[in-house]
């Protein structure tokens, strides 16, 4: 690729026209006689430029026509995928004689994922490589094409084993609402004879949302021998909320792994059992915190006084900051007052900011404005921005009007979280002025509040902004990218089938015409999906961060995957990154560590049972570095400690990075796997949030 530019500069430099038209006939006599050696010498110069052209052609020729290399190809296959460009030469990699770099190319075009690319993909399914087949197979599911579900679940009873997995799975992934027989047609996969395709086939019927096999599910789940299968049926059938799955989740309360009991649990959430509220009471004193964690989210889900006593019970004796704002939440969620003795104690004694934060909204949505002089004189005392921006939230739940010029001072706060809690609580309260606050909001110095007016015009439909919407989408580069995309997909609610109005198809085409990739790909899927046309053609490819020379570098640097160190204010973490796997994206990770840029972030988001999440430099979950990355979907699993990148959509990662505390099977595919905690995890499990990270350090390995 870069052979090819070298070339195209070189033609250019060359036929420009100060060159073309340059002819020393063309010279006055004069000159000839001023200067008679000139002749030669301009002739020496030509000469000289004419051997150096040729021998920087010839080197180019040569360097485009000789055999490349496997780090040149995997380099070249990376930077196209990172361009989001399916080129003549990528798909030519599918023909390749090697089979690692035949995988290589299917898997980018998957995860490029631009139409009329999934016939390529199906096209692998038979190649003689059964690595190359299987990736082909999973690529297919990341190209969003439904029109191939059908194909897989058709075809994968004819595939050897490890092809026919991915190509149920990814069977699964493609299915859509009009699709109702792909439930069966997936069923019948629980019933082949290799336990890997048993597997996919339960994971496929969750990413179709198969309720209709429940019964096939549940009698899986009692009668499978094999483990992994038997938990990726336990997942389906907790995750789908079945309530047939009762008596299974029931069996597995006493199970020794703590992650299939919380599946348990989970699924006794959504239980019609009257005895479903009792083993989950039961369960509420697990060893496990992730067990406990997400029996408390399952009781929050039962309405009854029963569930409220049984966690505010819990509360008045629970230490665990994280498991106490799991509580607070679950019982603002049931509307009990079960806890306001605890909040009001914490509230009274100045306890964390992250406890006060969750306690006041809790305690006021349950005492309401008998609650004002408390949120008052929180105020008063000048809080941090957390505590004012739960102040916020709580002089809304009030629900009266007397709290809008409260409301009104707190929306000029220094600090936008602050102010977008006031601004979101204004909006409820006071309908006649919410033009006023509207137009505030878009003017806000911060890209956080005008984002979330643009949603607020996108959601209530409002035509009189369109021209605002447009003036935006208009500046281009120089308005936040996270303004424009929502810009883009206000869209939505502007377009009425059969209509096109002028001003929103005005906004549609200055969107495709975007300077960031990300904002075009979402301009030309509103064409396809609201108005059945394909416009990826206009679609330029996507600036990228790393040349093809330096993946190329880094490959030959990287035959071992590198370890870094995650220093935090609670111990270390050691982490394997996979550049195997997500190549691009480690090597962003690696460029933003060894630049300091972690240095002193906060793990901004921690869900116990889930993840814990940092590398914001905002600290409230909207920064970044003011760059997306392309992301790199695999068929990495989310273990427990699997690191994954944070995003709002494909390709808009950046700095945020999260690890799972437990197994996620629903982010597989959906969110990059660059990195696995090789020790430390009693570390990642002790983070609370708004702990530190003091330093990230490389230790490459040394082949």
């Amino acid at each position: 690729m870069e052979s090819a530019a070298g070339i195209s500069c070189l033609v250019a430099l060359f036929s420009c026209d100060s060159v073309r038209s340059f002819n020393i006939a063309s010279l006055p006599a004069t000159t000839y006689l001023a200067a008679p050696s000139m002749e030669p010498r301009v002739k020496r110069v030509l000469a000289v430029a004419g051997i150096l052209f040729l021998a920087v052609a010839v080197y180019f020729i040569y360097s485009s026509l000789k055999p490349k290399t496997r780090p040149e190809k995997l380099a070249e296959i990376i930077h196209l995928e990172d361009c989001r460009l399916v080129s003549s030469a990528l798909i030519k990699y599918l023909q390749d004689d090697s089979p690692e770099i035949r995988a290589r190319a299917a898997l980018a075009i998957g995860r490029i994922g631009t139409p009329r690319t999934a016939e390529h993909l199906y096209q692998m399914l038979k190649d003689p490589s059964l690595d190359v087949a299987a990736t082909a197979a999973f690529a297919l599911g990341l190209t969003g094409d439904h029109s191939f579900a059908r194909k897989l679940l058709d075809n994968a009873v004819d595939l050897p084993t490890s092809v026919a997995a991915w190509a149920v799975r990814s069977g699964g992934r493609l299915v859509d609402s009009t699709m109702t027989d792909a439930g069966p047609a997936i069923a019948s996969y629980l019933l082949h004879p290799a336990p890997e395709v048993r597997e996919a086939a339960c994971y496929a019927l969750f990413y179709a949302k198969a309720k209709d096999a429940a019964a096939e599910l549940t009698s899986f789940v009692k009668t499978e021998s094999d483990s992994a299968a038997r938990s990726a049926g336990l997942f389906t059938l907790a995750r789908l909320g079945l309530d047939a799955g009762t008596p299974v989740f029931v069996d597995y309360l006493a199970d020794s792994d703590p992650y299939l009991r919380a599946l348990a649990v989970r699924g006794l959430a959504s239980s019609k059992s009257p005895e479903a509220e009792h083993y989950l009471e039961i369960a509420l004193n697990d060893a496990d915190k992730n067990v406990v964690a997400q029996v408390i989210n399952s009781l929050g889900s039962h309405k009854t006084p029963s569930a409220a006593q049984r966690l505010g019970q819990r509360l008045t004796r629970e230490t665990d900051e994280k498991l106490m704002l799991e509580l607070f939440a679950a019982l603002r969620k049931l509307n009990s007052d079960q806890g306001l003795s605890v909040a009001r104690a914490h509230l009274a004694t100045g306890s964390s900011a992250n406890i006060i934060a969750a306690a006041l909204p809790y305690l006021v949505s349950i005492e309401k404005d008998q609650a004002m002089l408390l949120i008052d004189s929180l105020m008063n005392g000048k809080p941090e921005a957390k505590i004012r921006a739960a102040c916020a939230e709580a002089y809304g739940l009030q629900s009266k009007v007397s709290v809008i010029p409260r409301l009104a001072g707190i929306f000029a706060d220094e600090d936008p979280d602050v102010r977008a809690a006031a601004f979101e609580q204004l909006w409820k309260l006071d309908t006649v002025n919410r033009a006023f606050y509207l137009n505030k909001a878009l003017a806000d110095p911060d890209y956080m509040l005008v984002v979330t007016a643009i949603d607020k015009i996108g959601g209530d439909t409002l035509h009189n902004y369109l021209p605002k919407l447009r003036e935006l989408i208009a500046k281009g580069a120089s308005v936040d990218i996270d303004i424009r995309r929502s810009v883009v997909s206000a869209l939505k609610s502007f377009i009425v089938p059969g209509l096109r109005d002028t001003a929103v198809m005005d906004i549609l085409i200055a969107a495709a015409l975007d300077p960031e990739y990300v904002v075009r790909r979402d301009a030309v899927d509103i064409y396809q999906e609201q108005f059945n046309e394909d416009h990826w053609k206009i679609v330029s490819p996507a600036a990228t961060r790393f040349t093809e020379r330096q993946i190329k570098a880094a490959i030959d640097k990287y035959t071992e995957n590198p370890l870094v160190t995650i220093l935090t204010s609670k111990g270390e973490m050691e982490i394997e990154l996979f550049f195997d796997t997500a190549p691009l994206t480690v090597l962003n990770f690696i460029e933003l560590a060894t630049n300091g840029f972690y240095d002193g972030l906060s793990f901004h988001r921690v869900v116990p049972n889930f993840v814990i999440q940092g590398g914001d430099p905002r600290g409230d979950g909207w920064g970044g570095p003011e760059y997306f990355i392309r992301c790199e979907y695999s068929n990495e699993k989310y273990l427990r400690g699997t690191v994954g990148i944070a995003t709002s959509g494909k390709d808009t990662g950046g700095s945020q990075f999260f690890i799972t505390l437990s197994p996620q099977p629903h982010l597989d595919s959906r969110y990059t796997v660059f990195g696995q905690v090789k020790t430390g995890m009693a570390t990642a499990d002790a983070i609370g949030k708004g702990d530190v990270i003091q330093k990230i350090i490389i230790q490459e390995r040394k082949s």
